[in-house]
C-alpha cells in the first residue's frame, strides 16, 4: 500500500478499498455470498465491524489490520473547509474485485464521542461548519485548524495539470471492473527488438479499448487502454477456441481494472486466430518467469 505505487488520489483511494476487500476476504471462512466492511471515525477514536452473510465475523486484530487502509482513505477523502467522512461502508460478493459502499461526512458515528477525539477531528480535518454533535462533543471552542493537504504529492507531481479531484466524502460508491473484452482486430509489431501484440475492440481506431502485451529482453509487459500496466501479475494464458482466457493476481487485476479472470471473446477469422496463437506465443514465452501457457 506504499504510496509509491500510485499515481492519484482516485487509484491510491481504489487501492485502499481493495485492500480492505483482501483483509476481510481472508478473514471470512468460505461460503460466503456477502461481506461488508463498516468503519467509523472521529479523530483517532474508531468502530469497525465486518458482517458475513449479516453475522458479525470481527476480531480486535481484523480490526487493527483494516485501521490502515481506512484511515488512509480519510485522509485522501478530505475537502479543504469539508473535512471528510465519518462512517464508510464497503461490500464485497465472491467471484469479482469489485464494491459498492457508501460514505457519510454528517451523520453522528456512534454514540459517546470522546471530548479528545471531536478535538483532534477538528483539528486534523478542519470544517467551516462542523455537525451540531461534534460541536456538543468539544471540551473547549472549536480549535483552529491545521494547515493540511493529505496526498499533496499528487499535486507536485503534476504541476502542468490540475491537480486531482479529492475522493467522495459523502454518497454512493461503487467499482465494476472488466469481466470481458471483445477483440475485433489483432496487430503485431515488432519494433527495436520489442515484439508487441494488440487486440483491439475496433479495427482502424487508435483510440478504440486494447489490450497490449509485450516484452524487452526477458520482461514482460501489459497494458489496457487508458489504465496503467502491469509488468506481472499474469499467471496463466488459455487460448479456447475463440476465448483467450487470463488469470492474473489480484494485484494486477486491480491495476488494469479487471477482475482475476479476464476473458477476450476473439471475433476474428480463423487464420487470424492462428497468427495471434504464434504471436502471443512468442512474446509470452520468452519472458522469466513465464506464464503457465494453454492452447497456444
Amino acid at each position: 500500500m506504499e504510496s509509491e505505487h500510485w499515481r492519484s488520489r482516485h487509484e491510491e483511494g481504489r487501492g485502499m478499498r481493495a485492500a480492505v476487500g483482501d483483509l476481510v476476504r481472508a478473514a471470512a471462512e468460505p461460503g460466503w455470498s456477502r461481506l461488508v466492511a463498516r468503519h467509523a471515525q472521529v479523530g483517532a477514536h474508531t468502530r469497525t465491524t465486518v458482517l458475513r452473510d449479516g453475522h458479525e465475523i470481527t476480531t480486535d486484530d481484523l480490526a487493527e489490520d483494516l485501521a490502515t487502509p481506512f484511515r488512509r482513505l480519510r485522509e485522501l477523502s478530505h475537502r479543504a473547509g469539508e473535512g471528510t467522512w465519518f462512517t464508510c461502508e464497503l461490500a464485497f460478493i465472491p467471484g469479482s474485485r469489485g464494491y459498492t459502499g457508501h460514505v457519510d461526512p454528517h451523520a453522528r458515528p456512534f454514540e459517546g464521542v470522546p471530548a479528545e477525539a471531536a478535538l483532534t477531528e477538528l483539528t486534523l480535518f478542519p470544517r467551516d461548519e462542523p455537525p451540531g454533535w461534534l460541536l456538543d462533543a468539544l471540551p473547549t471552542a472549536p480549535p483552529l485548524g491545521l494547515p493540511v493537504s493529505y496526498g499533496g504529492d499528487y499535486e507536485r507531481w503534476r504541476r502542468n495539470e490540475p491537480p486531482p479531484p479529492s475522493l467522495p466524502i459523502t454518497g454512493e460508491l461503487s467499482y465494476l471492473p472488466e469481466a470481458t473484452m471483445t477483440a475485433r482486430a489483432f496487430e503485431h509489431s515488432w519494433e527495436y527488438g520489442q515484439p508487441t501484440v494488440f487486440l483491439l475492440e475496433k479495427a482502424g481506431d487508435p483510440q478504440a479499448g486494447h489490450l497490449l502485451f509485450s516484452h524487452h529482453r526477458k520482461t514482460f509487459w501489459m497494458s489496457r487502454h487508458g489504465m496503467r500496466g502491469s509488468g506481472e501479475g499474469l499467471r496463466t494464458v488459455t487460448l479456447d477456441g475463440r476465448t483467450l482466457r487470463l488469470e492474473l493476481s489480484p494485484r494486477t487485476a486491480d491495476t488494469l481494472e479487471t477482475e482475476a479472470v479476464f476473458e477476450i471473446h476473439l471475433d476474428l477469422a480463423e487464420e487470424t486466430v492462428g497468427e495471434l496463437r504464434t504471436a502471443l506465443s512468442a512474446v509470452l514465452r520468452a519472458v522469466t518467469p513465464a506464464p503457465d501457457l494453454t492452447g497456444l
